[in-house]
């Protein structure tokens, strides 16, 4: 299995190029790659798209064989999958469908200091901040059902119902997500002195140091 260290932004455009068997441009990879939606999958700019198109050529997966000018617009390079760029893909997809993603998240490593904080801002800040994610989290249900049917309703959905998949990997995470804040907002609930719990827990640090 290949160490990773690729984006998914490198898999996805290689899997573009892999798919579609003919020298594209830049700009027509951002092109297939907006009809295929690729924000549903990863996040990334124009610029990103060139970036990691120069590094694809600098590593050798893909190799400039000419460039084109149409009308006013500057000129566009003109690139070709190689047959390296072909196996790293397939190594790239293997090591993808075989990696366990860690269970860890930004937000736990506040999890320490919740009652420190809570002494410092009070429950009912951290009450109402728990609440905004639940609703701002709610609202985000809007876009996957948008997305879902856009998917749907697109060509490639009846050749390949595959391209639903991270709109319902996205939308059963936002579950999970909503189902810890509403744990968060319980345990906080339940916390009736925070200066109490945070001198305790004071206490003990200092005991055992």
């Amino acid at each position: 299995m290949p160490k990773k260290r690729f984006t998914s932004l490198k898999t996805f455009i290689l899997g573009v190029m892999y798919t579609i068997p003919k020298p594209m441009s830049g700009y027509e990879l951002i092109s297939q790659a907006k009809e295929w939606r690729y924000d549903h999958y990863i996040k990334a700019t124009n610029a990103s798209f060139y970036y990691t198109l120069k590094k694809l050529e600098n590593d050798g997966f893909i190799r400039e064989v000419g460039s084109k000018q149409k009308g006013n617009r500057p000129e566009q390079t003109i690139y070709k999958l190689l047959n390296k760029g072909k196996k790293e893909f397939q190594e790239q997809i293997s090591y993808f469908l075989n990696y366990t993603q860690d269970i860890f998240f930004d937000i736990d490593a506040l999890t320490p200091f919740i009652i420190l904080f809570g002494m410092i801002k009070g429950k009912k800040f951290i009450l109402d901040s728990i609440e905004n994610q639940i609703e701002e989290r709610q609202k985000m249900f809007k876009r996957a059902d948008e997305g879902e049917q856009f998917v749907q309703s697109h060509y490639l959905y009846e050749l390949s119902p595959f391209y639903l998949l991270p709109l319902k990997h996205w939308r059963f995470h936002n579950e999970a997500e909503i189902r810890w804040l509403e744990f968060f907002k319980e345990m906080v609930e339940n916390i009736e002195d925070f200066k109490e719990q945070y001198n305790k827990i004071v206490e003990q640090a200092i005991k055992k140091s």
